[in-house]
Parts: C-alpha cells; sequence; structure tokens
C-alpha cells in the first residue's frame, strides 16, 4: 500500500438553520459538484430521503461519471421526540433504541434507494452516537459511521481523528477485536492547535470554519495550504492517512442571501478550490468517495492501524482569530511542535523534546474513574543510560509504572543515519529526520526498555 493522502470531500445537503426549510440548494449542489469535478475529485453527499430528491439528477450524473457517493444522515434523537420520553438512563436508551433505531436507518435507506437505485445506504452518519449505534449498525450490515469529533467534549471527546475501528463497547475508541464498523471524522483538524484550545470547530479544514476563524481571507489563505501540507507530510510514515472536509450546499446557495451574499460564496468557492487544484496536481494525495476510502481502509486492514502525526504550529502570526465557537483558549498561539499517535490500544500526545508522553488515553483498559481514558499517573523514566559502542548507539531505560499499560517514548531529533539492531520495544518508528518512536506495552513495577541502533 503506497505512502499517500487520502483526500474526502463531502458536500451536505441538509439545513443547518430554520429559514432553510423553505429553501432547496439545487444551485449550491451545482456550484459545488462543478468545482470538484473539474478537478476530477468525486463528491460523498450527506442527505436523508427528503434531500436526495431535490438533487437526485445532479448525485447521479456525479455518481455515474465521477464516483460520487452518498453518506445517509440520521438522528436518533427524534425517536425520543416522537414517543414524547426522555430515557433517565443508558440502559433505558439503549433498549430504545433497539426497538425503534433499525426501522429509523431502514425507512431512510429505502427512500434514498427509491431515488438513487444504485446507492446501497450503507455509510451511516450521525451527530448522535453510542456503544447501541454501533452494534445497530454492524446488525444492519452497514460500513462506516461518519461525523466523529477529534477533542469535542459535547460529543466524542476520547476518540482518535481519521479513521478506526468503532468499537461495540465504547462507541468513541477503537475496537479491541475485529469490528465492521469504520469511524470516520467529521472534518480534518489542525492537532496542534485543537490539542491546546480544545476547540476543533475553529480549527477544523472545513472552508466554511477557516473562513470564519479569520484564518484564511481574500488576501492570505497560507493558513489553508500549511495545513494542507501538514498532513501531506505526515502522509510519508503513515500506511493509511486521511484529510477530510465537508462544505454545506446551504452556503453556496445563491438564493440564500439572508444568509450570505454572491462575494462570500465566491470567496468560499475560491478557497475550496485551491484544495482541489493541489489535490489535483500533488501525486503525494489520492481523492477517493468515502465509500472508497472505507473499502481501501478495510481491504489492507482488520484492525485499526496506527497513526502517526508530527504537528508543528502553523498559524501564521500576528493572525487575529475568530472564536466564533467557544471555547476560547487563554493561551494564544503560537504551540510548540507536538507528537501525536494512535493504535487500537491507546492515543499518546508527546511536547517537543520530552521523550515521555504528555497525555496517555489507555483504549486497552480505561480507567474507571476517567471519562475520556485518560491515565492520571504517566510513568516517567527513573533511569536513562545512553552510550556508545563504536558503530553503535544504545539507549537503555528503566520506567516504573503502578500498573500494567500501553505506552510509548519519543527520542526527538534525526536519528535518520541510524538502522535498528535490535530492540525490546513493541515497535520502532523514523518519523522521518524529527524523531524515532518506540511504542511499549508496560507492565506493574520497573521497565527495562532497551535501543540498539548502528550506522
Amino acid at each position: 500500500m503506497e505512502n499517500k493522502l487520502t483526500y474526502i470531500f463531502l458536500c451536505s445537503l441538509l439545513p443547518t438553520k430554520p429559514q432553510h426549510d423553505k429553501l432547496k440548494p439545487a444551485e449550491g449542489a451545482k456550484l459545488i459538484s462543478a468545482l470538484a469535478h473539474k478537478h476530477s475529485i468525486p463528491v460523498t453527499w450527506i442527505l436523508d430521503g427528503e434531500s436526495a430528491q431535490e438533487v437526485k439528477d445532479i448525485i447521479s450524473y456525479g455518481h455515474s461519471e465521477f464516483g460520487d457517493d452518498v453518506v445517509i444522515m440520521i438522528d436518533p434523537s427524534i425517536i425520543f421526540d416522537e414517543i414524547g420520553f426522555i430515557p433517565s438512563s443508558k440502559a433505558e436508551e439503549t433498549v430504545i433504541l433497539r426497538q425503534r433505531l433499525p426501522e429509523l436507518i431502514i425507512s431512510e435507506q429505502k427512500k434514498v434507494k427509491s431515488v438513487l437505485s444504485w446507492s446501497d445506504g450503507r455509510i451511516i452518519g450521525s451527530n448522535f452516537k453510542s456503544s447501541a449505534v454501533i452494534q445497530i449498525l454492524d446488525e444492519l450490515d452497514c460500513m462506516g459511521l461518519y461525523g466523529y469529533r477529534w477533542e469535542d467534549e459535547t460529543s466524542d471527546k476520547g476518540c482518535p481523528w481519521s479513521f478506526f475501528f468503532a468499537s461495540k463497547d465504547h462507541y468513541n475508541i477503537p475496537s479491541s477485536s475485529v469490528s465492521r464498523i469504520v469511524a470516520i471524522e467529521r472534518s480534518s483538524l489542525d492537532l496542534n492547535a485543537v490539542f491546546h484550545t480544545n476547540n476543533p470547530s475553529v480549527f477544523s479544514a472545513n472552508p466554511k470554519s477557516l473562513w470564519l476563524s479569520g484564518l484564511c481571507s481574500d488576501e492570505d489563505n497560507s493558513y489553508a495550504k500549511m495545513l494542507f501540507d501538514e498532513y501531506i507530510k505526515n502522509s510519508q510514515w503513515n500506511r493509511f492517512l486521511a484529510f477530510v472536509q465537508e462544505l454545506n450546499a446551504y452556503d453556496m446557495e445563491y438564493a440564500s442571501y439572508d444568509v450570505y451574499d454572491r462575494g462570500t460564496i465566491a470567496r468560499l468557492a475560491k478557497l475550496t478550490d485551491s484544495f482541489f487544484s493541489e489535490v489535483e496536481s500533488n501525486q503525494q494525495v489520492q481523492a477517493f468517495s468515502l465509500s472508497d476510502a472505507i473499502n481501501l481502509y478495510k481491504g489492507n486492514f482488520n484492525r485499526t492501524e496506527a497513526c502517526y502525526m508530527i504537528f508543528d504550529s502553523v498559524i501564521p502570526q500576528q493572525t487575529e482569530i475568530n472564536f466564533f465557537l467557544p471555547p476560547e483558549p487563554k493561551r494564544r498561539p503560537p504551540y510548540p511542535p507536538m507528537f501525536f499517535y494512535y493504535d487500537s490500544e491507546c492515543h499518546l500526545v508527546f511536547r517537543e523534546g520530552q521523550m515521555t508522553p504528555v497525555e496517555v488515553r489507555n483504549y486497552a483498559q480505561p480507567p474507571f474513574e476517567s471519562r475520556y481514558y485518560v491515565e492520571r499517573d504517566i510513568p516517567t523514566i527513573s533511569r536513562f543510560y545512553p552510550s556508545r559502542d563504536r558503530e553503535k548507539l544504545i539507549m537503555e531505560f528503566e520506567i516504573e509504572s503502578t500498573k500494567s499499560m500501553p505506552y510509548g517514548l519519543a527520542i526527538w531529533d534525526d536519528h535518520s543515519m541510524f538502522n535498528l539492531v535490535s530492540s525490546t520495544a513493541r515497535t520502532v518508528k523514523w518519523i522521518g529526520r524529527n524523531l524515532l518512536f518506540m511504542r511499549l506495552d508496560l507492565n506493574d513495577g520497573l521497565n527495562r526498555v532497551e535501543i540498539i541502533l548502528s550506522i
């Protein structure tokens, strides 16, 4: 499998404001379709049974000529509205979802298929997620759940970014066993900025967010370019890495004068087109529909694939950021370079220059007392013995841990001139010229770790 960045563009046809109900975004859909297809980029349309009817010709043409596909958006909360009952516990919620959610999903799938006969409706989108939702999707032979938001305290905090196989026991962590449901993030993010601000809305790669935040403007779109470049850079040491963008057709609808005027639409179109141009021209990037990207992921991996991301602070200095949605951070950029990692058992975060992680999320054995799987007591290095033996570099570590847990070490600096001779680490990975990463499994008590490198 080539180390290329997987680019996925989605367009929502669903209203975001009450006044949108009276409008149908046909013109916005046409504009987005034309922009993407000009660069041979497939569009994955986010829709439901009603919205599919309005633009069926646009979608069907895109499907036949460019491989466009669909995500069926559902809102499980309407189940509770219909019965006029709010569950008082997770157990009660699960019982109700078990009784009614399959019918809701099947109904929407049938509505979409009646309009788009080629659609199998196996990718579902939802802002509401739970373990019961994952289980039901699996039983209905679905393949993916779209809409996860990394670091979002209102929904999915605790989850990784990009793609992962969702657990039936904890919907927002990777499954420890074989799973058929691939979880997909709603939008790619500036991981560095989001980690330091807890704001995935402002530091999203979505064109509208880039515009509203002030991070991109008519005069300067350099932030968008640098953000995309971070993902392209990181694709070199990942077997799979996705860059996901979403734009709502209503935001591009020329009739929506109460929301946007033509000038704003033109600016969003220009910004979106700049991404499309880069995707088309860069051989390190491949554009896929969401279903094709899921098939690529499932065809190559049967468990959540490890993901490695070193992320600089790419926010231009002197940029006045508009935090159009909370929270607003106490500390403003620039932020130190960070290294982020996840696999099916853990999620680790490192700060530049520090060998031990600043955050450990334990997916293998989620801490009972932690809502987001974060370990309160992070093991530290009690002793470090570096030495040289002719052409060999030997590093020995002693690490004390109060429990068995997944862990890792980041050896910063350029070690690209060395080759691995041996190591007691589970995995050793060179992250370009930035650092050497060691994935470990710690036991309760004293752990001795050794790595031997040679020139």
